[in-house]
């Protein structure tokens, strides 16, 4: 090669390589100052994009993750309410069990009733001021309520928290059947007690032998109340029309095949020779005597049998012709407010066949604590009759009703015109029970000629309206239904919710660990490795020492041209 000065060749390749030795070590200080591999995109393209990708997907997770934190405080919010509320419902059934028993006066029926009333106030305030953010939680306005709890649109998770105001809650289905008067085999049928099968049960014998009857009927749905959601109660009780009057029963007189014979009794039993005549066999009768308050004989099964009564007690008793067998009526109580359905074969022997009036009602929380109308409190089972206590009478004259065949009157058995006793019939069709004719209740004959008919007339006895809440031993019982039905309610609304926040406890648990890893693959792109990095750096550093030297170098060698010179 020969000398020349003009063009330094060496220097020249000598500052070619410190150029790129000189970039590469600003790139690696800039690396080891910002953390960061990739500062820029000519760092690495493609890397960059993957790396934000990654971010992008990091970031969102983080606030979906939020979003999820937000919804578990919402559930809790209203989870917490809830438990809040079911003390609540604990205290009212503890109420209504406490007033359930005819220990109690009606004062203190009374006194727990309010309490009642101020708990449920509160149980309402609950589920109305409960809110998260402004939101309302548990007015039932919170459905389908949805949060992003993932990293792409519409991966989300649903909520719904349903009502828990008192007129939501609680809504228990009652059915009462009519009174039976004919004895037979039943053999009930729950239809879609599951909402897909039928529970059949073992066939029944309605009579009033022992270990027969509605009672036997009711204790077979109840084995099985656990299974069919179905539970029963039953009522065989036979009231007198009117108050007890001067008579005497027939030679003949039995109760349940069991002979009690002939008794003088006085108005109004004054000396108890009837009520104690019948008492005196009633573990072999199964059937106990009293007056009620009216003064009326009751005839009460103790467990379910039916009541049949042959001979005669005379018309002074009160007891209708019609009445002389009776089995009674079955109350059926479902919590979940649905309709009962039945089917089988001897259903009129428990007053549900397809010619009966079965009184039916759904009764919520809130209804049970305002005053109980007459259809509500027959089916909840108030009464011993059917059909809430209503029938029509077509009859001219009360004479004429009392001269009737099965009425069990006549029109000199003390019961007449302007007497203000009250009659009653039991009819065998499809209508109601109970009529009332009196002059004390503002009903006259009609005109003389005998051709005025009282049709439509419809008067209700037994099938008043009753008092609310558990201010009646039959209110307190059908409170305590109505109290385990809302309690349900509750607990469903709770486990469904706790489920939400179960799953997305798990989901916020899963994406939690796909945040750490996404951020770890996008640290494994854009993060500088310190250890390789000041290995470069140093590499660089010295390449860059070694190149100034390798330029002076080559700048020196120029010198060698003067020697030629000398």
């Amino acid at each position: 090669m020969g000398f020349r000065i003009n063009t330094n060749i060496g220097a020249m390749n000598a500052h070619a390589n410190s150029t790129i030795t000189a970039r590469e070590l600003d790139k690696s200080l800039s690396r080891l100052s910002s953390g960061l591999r990739i500062n820029s995109a000519a760092d690495d393209a493609s890397g960059m994009a993957i790396a934000d990708s990654l971010r992008s997907q990091a970031a969102t997770l983080g606030q979906a993750i939020n979003n999820g934190n937000d919804a578990i405080g919402i559930l809790q919010t209203a989870d917490k309410a809830m438990d809040e509320q079911l003390k609540i419902l604990d205290t009212i059934k503890v109420k209504a069990t406490q007033a359930a028993q005819d220990g109690q006066s009606t004062k203190t029926r009374n006194m727990l009733q309010a309490d009642i009333n101020r708990l449920m106030e509160e149980l309402d305030n609950i589920a109305n001021t409960t809110a998260f953010n402004g939101k309302q939680l548990l007015s039932g306005n919170f459905t389908n309520q949805e949060f992003q709890i993932g990293a792409q649109s519409n991966q989300t998770v649903k909520a719904s928290i349903g009502p828990t105001q008192s007129s939501k809650i609680g809504v228990t289905r009652f059915e009462t059947g009519s009174m039976s008067h004919s004895s037979g085999v039943a053999q009930l049928t729950i239809k879609n007690y599951n909402g897909v099968d039928d529970f059949k049960f073992q066939p029944v014998v309605i009579s009033s032998s022992v270990g027969t009857g509605i009672g036997a009927l009711a204790e077979e749905i109840n084995r099985v109340a656990d299974v069919t959601g179905v539970r029963a109660n039953f009522i065989v009780e036979t009231t007198g029309a009117g108050p007890i009057k001067a008579g005497v029963t027939s030679d003949d007189f039995a109760i349940n095949g069991v002979k009690i014979g002939r008794i003088e009794y006085q108005d109004s039993d004054q000396n108890g020779a009837l009520v104690a005549a019948i008492n005196s066999v009633k573990d072999s009768t199964g059937v106990e005597a009293s007056r009620d308050a009216n003064g009326r004989l009751v005839l009460n099964s103790r467990d379910g049998r039916g009541i049949e009564i042959t001979g005669d007690m005379g018309p002074g008793a009160g007891i209708l012709k019609d009445d002389y067998k009776n089995f009674g009526r079955l109350s059926l109580v479902k919590n979940d407010g649905k309709d009962i359905l039945i089917s089988g074969s001897g259903l009129s022997a428990i007053g549900m066949g397809p010619a009966d009036m079965i009184s039916q009602a759904s009764v919520s929380l809130r209804e049970s604590k305002g005053r109980i109308d007459s259809q509500m409190a027959d089916a909840m089972g108030f009464n011993a009759y059917k059909g809430g206590g209503k029938m029509i009478v077509t009859f001219a004259s009360l004479e004429a009703f009392m001269s009737s065949a099965g009425s069990g009157m006549s029109a000199g058995s003390g019961f007449s015109v302007n007497s203000g006793k009250d009659m009653s019939k039991v009819y065998e069709g499809n209508l109601a029970f109970v009529t009332a004719f009196s002059v004390a209740f503002g009903f006259s004959v009609g005109n003389n000629d005998g051709a005025t008919q009282f049709a439509n007339l419809a008067v209700s006895i037994a099938g008043n309206d009753q008092t609310p809440g558990v201010t009646t031993l039959k209110g307190a019982m059908a409170m305590m239904d109505i109290v385990e039905t809302a309690t349900a309610n509750l607990d469903a609304i709770r486990a469904d919710i706790g489920a939400v926040q179960n799953q997305i406890t798990a989901t916020l648990n899963n994406i939690s660990v796909t945040q750490v890893n996404i951020k770890s693959a996008e640290s494994n792109i854009r993060d500088v490795d310190f250890a390789a990095e000041s290995a470069n750096f140093s590499k660089y550093n010295i390449l860059a020492q070694s190149g100034s030297y390798a330029m002076s170098q080559a700048n020196a060698v120029q010198q060698n041209v003067l020697k030629l010179l000398q």
